[in-house]
This record gives C-alpha cells, structure tokens and sequence, in this order.
C-alpha cells in the first residue's frame, strides 16, 4: 500500500474500541453476524501506517461506520460520490487503496468503469468492491484487477487491514 506519508502510528486503546464499536454498528445495519473475527483483529491492530483511501460511492451515508471504522484505524478517508470526482482526486492525490461500490445510481457498471480506469492510470492500486451481492460480481470485477469483492463490513475491514499490514 503506498503511503501519504512515512509515518507508524500507534492505535490505542480507545481508538480501537471505537473501531470496534463502528464495526458493530455497520454489521447490525447490513445484517452482518460474523463481527468477531474482525473484533479480534482489530483488537491485535497496535500500529498502523498513515494512509490514505479514496471510497467512491454515489451514497457515502451508508457506509458512515465503516468510515469512522477506518479512520480510527488510522486511515485518511477521501469520498468521492462519481468516477468522475474519483478520478480527479486520484490523480491529484496519493492514495494506497480504493473502495468503491459496484453501481452508483442508474449506472450498474460504474464500479467497472472506475476499476478499469484505476488499472489504466496505476495497475498497482488495491481495489475493494464493496458491494450488495458481492458473490455475483466477485468473478468478473476480480479478473477486472479488483482486489477483494465483499458486502460485509467485517469482510471490508479484514480486506483493508490486510493491505494496510501488506504495505508495511
């Protein structure tokens, strides 16, 4: 995962239980009941580099706990709600991974736009799709270069905490 900065972090105590705490809240909205593994790494999470994700998602309310999740982990969280708006900050910025959703209003092939795009511009770039039926998109946007294709928020945040401790 590329970096913003150089910079280790250390996650406390507090942090954490936030995270955790966000973690339980997006899980009890989408319906998600396997939170404890997820629990546990972010319980294991003591260090942590500073990073930056780009989501791009036409509904950035609905993923406010994964967001705040994500933040108390140590991640800087830049939303984007079009490819368009996404891009632009992509080849603005330094980012070490993107989220996305799949469809983004009447555009069911938005997220495969953007993953296109992305892998034209830096192939490298990890990229989750974070999506409502991820198992019926999985194939076709993981041979497109995403990296992960999940619809949970335990599933999301195991996947970044996973590029995040890769990248170190």
């Amino acid at each position: 995962m590329a970096q913003l900065v150089d910079l280790e972090i250390e996650v406390g105590e507090t942090n954490r239980n936030e995270a955790k705490k966000a973690v339980v809240q997006a899980a009890e909205q989408r319906g998600d009941r396997e939170v404890q593994p997820v629990i546990q790494e972010i319980d294991r999470t003591k260090r942590a580099r500073v990073a930056r994700v780009l989501w791009v998602d036409d509904n950035p309310d609905y993923n406010l706990y994964e967001t705040l999740a994500l933040e108390q982990l140590g991640l800087l969280v830049t939303k984007a709600t079009s490819t368009e708006a996404g891009m632009s900050y992509f080849n603005n910025l330094n980012f070490s991974l993107v989220v996305t959703d799949a469809q983004r209003g009447p555009d069911a092939e938005a997220g495969m736009t953007l993953l296109k795009e992305l892998q034209r511009v830096n192939p490298e770039i990890p990229v989750i799709v974070y999506t409502m039926g991820a198992a019926d998109k999985r194939e076709q946007l993981v041979n497109a270069g995403a990296r992960a294709v999940v619809d949970t928020p335990s599933e999301l945040i195991h996947v970044v905490l996973n590029e995040q401790a890769s990248a170190v």
